[in-house]
């Protein structure tokens, strides 16, 4: 029983990785901008989809591709929010959403269309790794690397935000853009190029999460709905609770698959998310 519980727990911290993978680049573009993109997760699905056409035509190892599905999504990003979200930035919040709903329901069948409905896998050297600790503890070699990915993100994040210039043009944008913009601060431009590379991590996030794990069109909704949870929780602008957030949500998750009958264990993280709600409404360490 000790056993399964210290694996079941492990397993949940490597998922909650790959979840602080996607929902640090949500907080991304979320502060910057203003805008809680619904289509975040789509974008993701979008990146596996591509590193799946180049295995197919040119065998290129999901990590590989990178390189080509980064840039790809960043100019995605960089034209979604010039073109289409920066001109309703200002507008009530509901059309905002439609919006972006909108941009979900254009990713999704354009996916289904290219490349049909049925889940598929893409092949990777990495697939079938395993790393074994000890007698029993043993970790797919995939979700090991994304959650060191989600670490060495999170590290680069912090390193950006707090010790560059670029980063202090980012934080003065989020905390004052009137202000901001009469310090001489492009503001539109810093807006547009954090939401591009918001969507540009995706790429890596779809390239940490594809190996061994079946992809199909409508994913996108789950890798949207848990990394905006995380972002809640972890109080929307403090990226170590985001990032913590997302950890306790894998692990719950892990937990309540393996501990709770049926699929009543999926409601364990969101029965989580209320109670944290209640009792700390304005995030796992922010103030009232």
């Amino acid at each position: 029983m000790t056993e399964l519980l210290i694996q079941t727990v492990v397993q949940g911290l490597l998922v909650g990785g790959g979840y602080a993978l996607v929902a640090l680049s949500l907080g991304l573009t979320y502060n910057v901008s203003g805008i809680i993109n619904f289509a975040h997760g789509d974008f993701l699905t979008l990146a596996m989809y591509l590193a799946l056409a180049l295995q197919t035509a040119w065998a290129l190892d999901p990590y590989v591709s990178t390189v080509i599905t980064f840039p790809l999504l960043f100019v995605s990003g960089v034209a979604l929010y010039w073109f289409l979200l920066r001109p309703v930035a200002r507008s009530q919040l509901l059309m905002v959403i439609q919006l972006t709903l909108g941009v979900t329901f254009v990713l999704q069948n354009g996916i289904l269309m290219v490349f049909g409905g049925q889940p598929v896998r893409v092949p990777s050297d990495w697939e079938a790794s395993l790393l074994i600790l000890g007698d029993s503890l043993f970790l797919r070699t995939p979700q090991v690397l994304a959650f060191a990915g989600s670490l060495l993100l999170a590290l680069l994040l912090w390193i950006v935000l707090d010790h560059t210039e670029t980063g202090r043009r980012i934080r003065a944008v989020h905390q004052n853009p009137r202000a901001a913009a009469l310090m001489g601060i492009d503001v539109p431009r810093v807006r547009t190029l954090t939401f591009g590379v918001g969507i540009g991590i995706q790429a890596i996030a779809g390239a940490l999460l594809i190996p061994g794990t079946p992809i199909e069109p409508g994913q996108g909704f789950r890798y949207t709905v848990i990394p905006l949870m995380a972002l809640v929780m972890g109080g929307l602008s403090d990226f170590r609770g985001i990032y913590l957030a997302a950890i306790l949500i894998g692990v719950t998750e892990a937990l309540g698959t393996v501990f709770v009958s049926g699929t009543s264990g999926m409601i364990v993280p969101y029965a989580l998310f209320v109670l944290v709600l209640l009792l700390r409404p304005q995030g796992l360490f922010r103030r009232a």
